[in-house]
This record gives C-alpha cells, structure tokens and sequence, in this order.
C-alpha cells in the first residue's frame, strides 16, 4: 500500500471504530489534517504529521487523550467508559503498527483529494 491507500485505510478505520464519533478531517483554515472528535466521546484521538529528516517523508504520529470525565458515575456509565478506552486502545495499537508515512507530494495529493470530496458533499 502506499502512502495515499494507507490513510483512506486509517480514515475510514477511525470512522468505523469510533462509530463516526472521530473522524479524519481537513482543517478550514491550513489544509492540515486533523481528528474532529464529537462532543458525545470521552476518549479522544490526536494526529500530527511530522517531517522525518532521515527519510524525508511525513511520518502519522497518532495519540489518544482523555477529554473529560469528571463526576461522580454510576457503574453502567463507568462500564460504558472502559469500553470507549478498550475500543481507542485497540484503534490506536492497529495506527501505530500501520507505522504510515507519506512523502510531501502524496500527503499534498491525499490532502487536495480529501478536501474536494468533501467539500462536494457539504455542498449538497
């Protein structure tokens, strides 16, 4: 797989595995990527796309972070918590081994591809 196939491959698994709570996005203002993480998830992911000087590609660097949760919880909201972290962890394990890194022109590609796409769907 190549740089491109590799993040529809992680779009489409961060949408599937969330249950579209997540989602791959391309931000408004730079074109840079990034996770929109719906108010409704307690447990978030983060993206960076950093330059590898050894290699000259952009190396996917994906984290997951606690967002909120504060409060007292009874136990069916603590359970519903944990699954949330085990469906992240088991997300974020599958990213990581992916080890997903683009050169400049594919993440430029995936980026201007992403973007039109998704811009024809708002649209309509």
């Amino acid at each position: 797989m190549n740089g491109i196939e590799q993040m529809r491959w992680a779009k489409d698994l961060i949408s599937e595995k969330t249950n579209g709570l997540q989602e791959l996005v391309v931000g408004n203002m730079h074109d840079e990527l990034y996770i929109r993480t719906s108010d409704k998830a307690t447990v978030g992911l983060y993206l960076s796309m950093l330059p590898n000087r050894k290699t000259g590609q952009y190396d996917c660097l994906f984290k997951a972070y606690t967002r909120t949760c504060g409060g007292y919880n009874i136990s069916k909201k603590m359970q519903v918590i944990a699954d949330e972290y085990q469906s992240i962890t088991d997300l974020l394990s599958q990213l990581e081994t992916a080890k997903i890194s683009l050169t400049g022109d594919e993440l430029n590609t995936f980026v201007k591809l992403f973007y039109s796409i998704d811009m024809r769907l708002r649209t309509y």
